[in-house]
């Protein structure tokens, strides 16, 4: 399930990259080889956004490649930051940037993000960031060789939640990531090009990327009652994912769920503590962000955990209770959004 999108004209704000690879020490020294190749990063995907948000502008640095089979000492950074518009990523992608690097395969791409501003009703306002720092898994690695330029496109997926209202707004956002090799024979030169856009409409490789689901966390057995709500969470992935909330927000008719439409005090807040357990929030919407710094849960790698709260579940203000029928989006967030499905109460 995707929370619901909106998408802003095209814009770029700031965007300064050099498209020049630096090497540390170690990765000359163990990540020499015969040839080099050039490879091009690209970033897709706007994020969810409260109604009102007419942009994102991410500012993101430190933007490095790993190669297969080493270490720490794998990692090749690129030099330069920029920053970008995300609400202009609708079916489309922007190179961020582009340089050579070791003829190897590369199965993992990081970069930081620095600072967000969100224009809301034709105002800006800095951000929280939930986790700065993110590192995307590339499916099946991005090969590098002196022949043929590759290319990797990050798919990032951030919530933007509105914890203020709509006079006294104060947003914080959180963001997970993935990413995949362009195919070969789609890759063309001007990709090379910081600030190039390429479009994914009509891409079958890409839409079949987008409709599978995480690939770290899975969530089953959802079941959600006016006083029980539990699930399974499983953490496929090869280091242990933190869950630090849960977020009931109900779906109006016009598909828009509660934090989406920004109203916090119709949505449901599960606190995840270290032991497993899950307490419900009840508070004022500034809280919330506290709560995402939290310690939360850490599920091992490769384990499976099941959650249950029993007792009276209502809103963050406590004025309003799950109603039988409704169907309810719900955001797994730890220092990023985990994972997202839907539910109907019984």
């Amino acid at each position: 399930m995707k929370l619901r999108t909106r998408a802003a004209a095209y814009g770029v704000a700031g965007l300064a990259l050099a498209g020049v690879v630096i090497f540390s020490g170690s990765a000359l020294g163990l990540l020499s080889t015969t040839s080099s190749g050039i490879l091009s990063v690209l970033l897709t995907d706007p994020p969810s956004v409260p109604s009102g948000v007419s942009a994102v502008y991410v500012t993101y640095s430190s933007i490095a490649v790993h190669a297969s089979g080493f270490s720490d000492s794998g990692w090749v950074s690129f030099a330069g930051g920029g920053t970008i518009d995300t609400l202009k990523l609708v079916n489309s992608s922007q190179t961020i940037s582009s340089g050579n690097v070791p003829s190897l395969t590369y199965n993992m791409v990081r970069f930081n993000i620095t600072k967000v501003v969100v224009e809301y009703m034709g105002a800006n306002y800095t951000a929280d960031v939930a986790s700065g720092k993110l590192t995307a898994s590339i499916v099946g690695g991005v090969k590098v060789d002196s022949s043929v330029p590759a290319a990797a496109l990050i798919d990032i997926q951030p919530t933007v939640l509105n914890l203020g209202n709509q006079t006294d707004p104060s947003f914080t956002m959180a963001a997970g990531a993935r990413a995949l090799q362009v195919p070969s024979d789609e890759v063309s030169p001007s990709m090379r090009e910081v600030g190039n856009n390429y479009s994914l409409q009509g891409h079958s490789w890409f839409q079949t990327f987008k409709q599978r689901p995480s690939d770290n966390l899975t969530v089953s057995g959802l079941m959600l009652s006016s006083g029980t709500f539990s699930f399974s969470a499983a953490n496929t992935g090869t280091d242990p994912a933190i869950i630090r909330m849960v977020i009931l927000t109900p779906a109006t008719k016009g598909g828009e769920s509660g934090v989406m439409g920004g109203s916090m005090s119709n949505s449901i807040f599960f606190l995840l503590l270290p032991d497993g357990s899950m307490r419900l929030v009840n508070g004022t919407p500034g809280e919330i962000n506290s709560y995402l710094g939290s310690a939360g849960f850490s599920l091992a790698a490769g384990a499976l955990h099941s959650f249950t709260f029993r007792g009276t579940i209502t809103s963050l203000l406590g004025k309003r209770g799950v109603s039988t029928g409704s169907q309810y989006d719900v955001v797994l967030m730890g220092s990023e959004t985990l994972a997202t499905q839907v539910v109907t109460a019984s």
